[in-house]
């Protein structure tokens, strides 16, 4: 049966014998069950680093490139079987990379959701874990049996669709503080521009006979100028964000290859670092005080800026109406301060391991 696969995956008779130096069938048994074996011990050193590492607090994609480069020699007897036979680079070489590119695909997803496991546990240490833990996370194994990476083994709930309908909202969540608080530092950086008075001349007097003019009244108009916002606060809040909840990686990361499950436990700890970082960095206070769902009236002259208007809107003020949400202000900022010739375009280093 692995002859027959191998042959399958290596076949190319048109682009073989234009060669002339080998065909698909002239493989010996000799060379497919050293294949064989190159492929399990490949995949044996996997399973024995993962076991090794999955309780390592480290990146799960850097413990991923070091858990291939270890195992990396484990494929030399492979490709010497496929030398020995003459077999094209262009051949083994894709059949080999298939063999990397399965396992470090497999490694990031049983890495991470151990990962975001831990992190679960740690948060609710109340309530204490499973008496047997998911069997593709098992670090000890029964002994005499090689640890299978097998993702059909990672659990999916019943309500695996609402975890990842979660996690987008929460996605969506942040993206909006960070609109709106680039808005609120842009607006109390504003300094107020004086109004400019222009005043008519005072009519000129007529003479003795005719009645003297009144003055004219003032008339006052407000210049409103527009200013940029800098994108300097903005940049801390995305780096602190990057930072202390990985938020850039969790909204770059192309979510269409986990499972539900994945998603929603790795937004639970995307979502405790973002409430740290508004926590540290801003005081927030509702707009209204009322008590969500409760009628209230709006006078005329209410603040529009602060109170958004929904529904049916007809006539004139005072409005009577339902809270749906009582709002959120900020009453204090405590952005770090960015030393003279910083970069703050860099909200997260490159990492390189040596």
């Amino acid at each position: 049966m692995a002859g027959a696969v191998l042959l399958a995956a290596l076949g190319a008779p048109a682009l073989l014998r234009a060669e002339g130096e080998w065909q698909p069938t002239t493989l010996s048994e000799a060379t497919l069950a050293k294949v064989h074996e190159a492929a399990k011990a490949y995949q044996d050193c996997l399973n024995e680093e993962f076991r090794a590492h999955v309780g390592e607090a480290v990146d799960s994609r850097l413990q991923t490139d070091r858990i291939l480069h270890t195992c990396e020699n484990r494929l030399t007897p492979m490709k010497a079987a496929f030398d020995a036979e003459k077999v094209p680079d262009s051949i083994s070489g894709r059949y080999m990379r298939s063999h990397r590119t399965r396992g470090a695909r497999d490694l990031v997803r049983l890495l991470m959701s151990a990962q975001a496991a831990r992190a679960a546990d740690a948060e609710s240490e109340s309530n204490p874990p499973a008496t047997a833990d998911p069997p593709s996370l098992n670090p000890h194994p029964p002994e005499g049996k090689a640890m299978e990476i097998d993702l059909n083994l990672i659990p999916a709930k019943l309500d695996a669709v609402h975890a990842g309908l979660a996690a987008i909202v929460v996605a969506l969540l942040l993206v909006q503080i960070i609109l709106l608080s680039v808005a609120v530092i842009a607006l109390l950086r504003r300094k107020p521009e004086p109004a400019v008075t222009v005043q008519a001349a005072p009519a000129a007097v007529a003479p003795a006979p005719e009645p003297v003019k009144a003055p004219e009244p003032v008339v006052k108009k407000e210049t409103v100028v527009l200013k940029e916002a800098t994108p300097d606060a903005a940049l801390q809040l995305l780096a602190l964000l990057q930072k202390e909840a990985r938020f850039v990686d969790f909204v770059q990361e192309n979510v269409a290859q986990y499972s539900d499950a994945e998603i929603g436990a790795a937004a639970r700890v995307v979502h405790e670092g973002c409430r740290k970082v508004i926590g540290q960095s801003f005081d927030l206070a509702p707009v209204r005080t009322e008590t969500e769902g409760s009628r209230l009236t709006l006078p005329k002259g209410f603040d529009a800026a602060s109170v958004r208007l929904a529904g049916n809107i007809v006539g004139e003020p005072p409005f009577t109406g339902t809270l749906v949400h009582r709002g959120w202000k900020v009453e204090n900022i405590r952005l770090p301060k960015v030393a003279e010739g910083h970069d703050s375009r860099i909200i997260a280093q490159a990492e390189v391991e040596l």
